[in-house]
């Protein structure tokens, strides 16, 4: 039987439309000198905030970073937990675990996102946050994670990287 590869994901076709453009925009921040929050960054920001329906929008080097500066300004740390779902990238779990707080997982759904039936259950005294992840474009059911958090004085901390434009009842994953 004749065997062949079949790539995962057409990484250098998804770029090669737009190449032309993508390499002239780098240039001319190369040109300027204008790495690190410049014009370009506070453009990206104002603009991202606005495409997802908010009124601030920071622009980091990675996502877990902005899940860890999150809960650091939350004051989330060690002997802390933080509950979320055990089949995201790594990036969920070792941003909470690099904060010095323990991840506690929920199950999944059957649409891959985090089970808000699930979640009182793993609540303990030592419990911060609730971050739920919006896995592969499709929003986690919002609406009883906001309402325990809120039962249980907890903070909700999105990862919404894998969903950027994903809407729950008309409102933009990661602006909850």
């Amino acid at each position: 039987m004749a065997q062949f590869k079949v790539p995962y994901l057409g990484l250098k076709e998804q770029h090669r439309a737009l190449k032309k453009e993508i390499f002239a925009a780098v240039g001319e921040i190369l040109d300027q000198g204008d790495f690190v929050l410049g014009g370009e960054v506070q453009k990206l920001e104002e603009r991202f905030a606005k495409y997802c329906g908010v009124k601030y929008a920071v622009g980091m080097n990675s996502g877990t970073d902005a899940l860890m500066l999150s809960m650091k300004a939350l004051g989330i740390g060690p002997g802390d937990e933080v509950i979320t779902a055990p089949n995201s990238f790594l990036a969920s779990a070792s941003s909470i675990a690099s904060v010095g707080a323990t991840p506690v997982f929920v199950d999944a759904r059957a649409d891959q996102n985090i089970d808000p039936s699930l979640i009182e259950s793993k609540i303990t005294s030592r419990t911060r946050a609730i971050m739920p992840v919006h896995l592969t474009g499709k929003p986690a059911d919002m609406d009883p994670i906001l309402a325990i958090a809120k039962k249980r004085g907890l903070h909700v901390i999105e990862d919404a990287a894998q969903a950027i434009g994903t809407k729950y009842r008309g409102k933009s994953a990661g602006s909850f």
